[in-house]
């Protein structure tokens, strides 16, 4: 019996032997090609997460339920925000990416090294239903393979995993946040209330159609006025998309809280479902990038985008159409465009667009008709830059001759017409206009010179390659 026993020992021993020989590793312990350690994550399924945990070098804790993702401080659990759903989505998917990953050491002492210790570590505790909660470290972006080093909470052992984690990681509370302050679709929003400064307030309303939004009845408007439905479409985009760069605490929070008892401006937002949604903007400093934000029932404060808020904060003015042409386009049936003493005319015929002027073009010339529709499209998005209430003469704008002009003749003899003059002194910096003059209305108006310089190029419009 005890001979019996010493063999089998004697054999497990010579196994053992054997695999060590082999470079076999324990059971437990994936190999990767070339016998080298694995970053095993097979028990990860992104489907299964129902929370997440960070601590070390950021500190959130987000939580999916039937609602959604929210996140929250872990100091402070009880003050939860929605989460960008997307963002989390992105950051659990990025881990299941680990073909490629490189083992590269399994030394304690050097964790620091790779940001894997406890002082620039990001911890991630992973909690999956019906599966135990999956541990992970992870430290400085950069590998040899392009990724980010990581690890196992359970172990030292480092690997270069493949993917740039540290951009999907490493984020504050604010950052895992789903930022916008208006939540919803275009079409959920029917009514909106611009009051800006001392102006009167300016409602608009949506009928649900495409370009359905209207003035509301009795507005007062300059004569001449005309409505764009098109600018409140983008307004409604862009109140969608204001999202906050910061929650603002403690001294900040209450200065600003006083600035927005003071002056301020309001966007109100009426949804289909009856809600209302009021967003009260503090008045935009020449020292400052951000302005202050406070949504009505909601005692939290924030800091968002100047740009963003300007482009929310619309006084009747800002509605007003600048297109400068409107026809319609299957109905053009020719265009003459006038720039110095060169004249071009195309004209559409029953086998399609065709140059008349010049009759004679240059030998090397090719007219490629398709170019005709094109130009006609531009010159129907072609809006001015500003309407311009200081007079000026015709002859000092360059516009009685015109140094530029184009006509748009439609079937049945309805003709529009742009004239284009001399450079306005008193564009703002950064930009050139020249003077413009549609046949749609007798105002003057300022266009960018690309517009002047457009037409400048003649025949040349409707070259061929």
């Amino acid at each position: 019996m005890k001979k019996a026993l010493v063999i089998v020992v004697g054999a497990a021993v010579l196994l053992l032997v054997f695999m060590f020989v082999a470079g076999e590793q324990p059971p437990g312990q994936p190999e990767a090609s070339g016998g080298g350690r694995q970053l095993d994550l097979s028990g990860f399924d992104p489907a299964r997460v129902s929370g997440l945990e960070l601590s070390g070098v950021r500190r959130a804790t987000l939580q999916r339920d039937s609602n959604g993702w929210t996140v929250a401080d872990p100091g402070s659990p009880e003050s939860r925000y929605l989460a960008d759903e997307a963002m989390v989505k992105g950051a659990l998917e990025s881990l299941t990416r680990v073909a490629g990953a490189k083992f590269v050491t399994g030394e304690a002492d050097r964790l620091n090294e790779f940001w894997l210790d406890d002082a620039r570590g990001l911890k991630v505790r992973i909690l999956q239903e019906g599966r135990p909660p999956l541990e992970l470290v992870l430290g400085k972006d950069g590998a040899s393979n392009g990724g980010t080093y990581v690890r196992k909470a359970a172990n030292a052992d480092v690997f270069e995993h493949p993917t740039l984690l540290g951009w999907l990681w490493r984020r504050r509370v604010m950052d895992w946040r789903d930022a916008r302050l208006v939540r919803g679709a275009p079409g959920d929003i029917t009514q909106l209330v611009f009051r800006v400064g001392d102006e009167a307030p300016v409602t608009v309303t949506s009928n649900g159609a495409a370009g359905g939004w209207r003035l509301a009845e009795g507005t007062q408007v300059p004569e001449g006025f005309r409505f764009s439905a098109h600018v409140v479409e983008q307004v409604v985009r862009d109140l969608l998309e204001v999202e906050a760069q910061d929650v603002l605490a403690g001294e900040s929070a209450t200065e600003a809280k006083a600035a927005l008892t003071q002056a301020h401006d309001t966007v109100e937002a009426r949804l289909k479902n009856g809600k209302t949604v009021v967003l009260r903007l503090s008045r935009a400093s020449e020292s400052k990038d951000t302005v202050f934000v406070q949504l009505e029932g909601d005692a939290r404060v924030y800091e968002v985008s100047a740009v963003a808020a300007s482009q929310v904060r619309k006084r009747l003015v800002d509605f007003r159409d600048l297109l400068l042409l409107r026809f319609a386009l299957e109905q053009v049936n020719q265009v003459r465009i006038q720039a110095g003493d060169t004249t071009v005319v195309v004209a559409k015929e029953a086998q399609g667009w065709v140059l008349r002027e010049p009759q004679s073009p240059p030998e090397s010339y090719r007219f490629d008709a398709s170019q005709v529709e094109a130009h006609l499209i531009w010159l129907q998005r072609l809006e001015a830059s500003r309407l311009l209430d200081a007079a000026v003469e015709d002859a000092q704008a360059g516009l009685s001759p015109p140094v530029a002009s184009v006509e748009v003749r439609e079937e049945g003899g309805a003709v529009q017409t742009l004239w284009l003059g001399n450079a306005v002194p008193d564009a703002p910096e950064g930009y050139q206009e020249v003077y413009a003059r549609g046949s749609r209305d007798g105002f003057t108006y300022a266009v960018e010179d690309r517009a002047r310089a457009w037409l400048s190029r003649g025949i040349a419009l409707f070259s061929g390659p």
